[in-house]
């Protein structure tokens, strides 16, 4: 997808096919969330999203357009609110073995872990197989950020275990029956924090993700998967708090170590050779030679809404605001300009599409050309740190695998 560099999915095969499926995912992200959570299935499921949503100019008409249903939260009404009619739309889109999406936390944030989850996930898979849905499941989903504010970053979905209804409430039990809620609600959140990020503080979650990606890099292995990464972070969140303190003191001895040596992880273990850069600038200079002419020729069009979308990040303060404030202005100005620009320059549907398209190929490629242009001038910048502090890799080598055995030390303990 546009708005993010690679979306990295998990567990994909543990999606139910031709049963009814209740999606429940953690909210780190605000609206880049749902538009992650399609593209790991496949498929735009009926989200779920608070009412004040839809009085959102166009904005409302647009989510009414794409399936979602409407709620009203308490915390916005100060009080008891009636979703009766939200939850039978929800009902009956399960009884047609649709896919229904909630965030059960019931609001985004920037929290390192999850907040506690409402019962509305399990009072609507109830109330479904109540209204006919047979086979009823409920599907965990952790999304996770490496960095939410960064442009063009990556995303981890994993997809937990499957949640079958009929096997956590008994069959003719309703929503009226409390205890039987409450038990499902349980079940609910310890699958979703199975598959979430979910440490006490930033601080934590910071210093073990930093621990975890040390430990599974080396010279063959240089950049492991967001998949193993945070389910080691996550691994060593479960070890002692004696064992954490341990990494965590290793993990800062070595980012101290780097920064004061102006030195990185893959400094120390895959140092940019010359052969690699060169072959960089020799693809560079390629796909300039081919992109280069579509890319000049649609800049004008392409121009103003990236910079629309670069002066909204820039006034956005909150990290959980600024994807979503970025995709909904990105989704909205790119489609503007193309379509803009193919009625002025063309007529007839035909022209105008293809002018259309042509604007749209010509944002993708100058998106391609940007990253690779800031990847080789990395590359060529780190190459050149390399080789004047070549004496100094050494010292940072030891003290890198102080945080490797660190690592293994506790998750081996924690094993056991």
């Amino acid at each position: 997808m546009l708005l993010l560099r690679r979306v990295e999915v998990a567990g994909k095969t543990r999606l139910p096919k031709g049963q009814p499926v209740l999606v429940v995912a953690n909210h780190f992200n605000g609206f880049v969330d749902p538009l992650v959570i399609a593209t790991a299935l496949g498929r735009l499921p009926r989200f779920i999203a608070k009412a004040d949503l839809s009085r959102i100019p166009v904005g409302g008409f647009l989510l009414r357009r794409a399936g979602v249903v409407f709620v009203h939260r308490q915390v916005d009404r100060g009080g008891p609110v009636g979703n009766d009619d939200a939850f039978r739309e929800c009902h009956q889109a399960l009884v047609e073995r649709d896919i229904v999406a909630i965030f059960p936390e019931g609001t985004t944030h920037d929290r390192s872990r999850m907040d506690p989850i409402k019962t509305g996930a399990a009072r609507i898979a109830v109330g479904a197989r109540a209204a006919g849905a047979t086979g009823m499941v409920i599907l965990p989903v952790g999304l996770t950020f490496p960095d939410k504010v960064a442009l063009r970053s990556s995303a981890l979905v994993q997809i937990g275990t499957p949640i079958e209804l009929d096997d956590e409430v008994a069959a003719g039990v309703g929503t009226d029956d409390q205890d039987a809620v409450v038990r499902l609600t349980a079940a609910i959140d310890q699958g979703l924090r199975d598959v979430s990020p979910d440490f006490p503080d930033i601080e934590t979650a910071l210093a073990l993700e930093q621990a975890a990606r040390v430990a599974l890099s080396d010279d063959d292995h240089p950049e492991p998967s967001l998949t193993e990464r945070y389910a080691l972070a996550r691994r060593l969140g479960r070890t002692t708090d004696e064992h954490q303190a341990i990494v965590r003191r290793e993990i800062g001895r070595y980012t101290t170590m780097l920064t004061g040596l102006r030195l990185t992880d893959a400094d120390v273990i895959h140092p940019t050779s010359p052969r690699r850069l060169l072959r960089s600038g020799i693809g560079i200079g390629i796909l300039v030679a081919i992109l280069g002419s579509l890319v000049a020729a649609t800049a004008i069009v392409n121009v103003w809404p990236a910079l629309l979308v670069a002066l909204v990040s820039l006034l956005v303060k909150a990290p959980v605001s600024k994807g979503t404030a970025r995709s909904i202005v990105g989704l909205v100005a790119f489609p503007t300009a193309w379509i803009t620009a193919g009625v002025l320059g063309a007529d007839g549907f035909l022209p105008v599409t293809l002018l259309v398209l042509t604007a749209a190929a010509g944002a993708l490629a100058a998106i391609w050309l940007v990253e690779r242009a800031m990847a080789l001038t990395h590359m060529l910048l780190r190459w050149q740190a390399q080789r004047e502090r070549i004496g100094t890799v050494a010292w940072a080598e030891a003290v890198r695998a102080d945080v490797v055995t660190a690592v293994w030390t506790a998750v081996s303990v924690d094993a056991s």
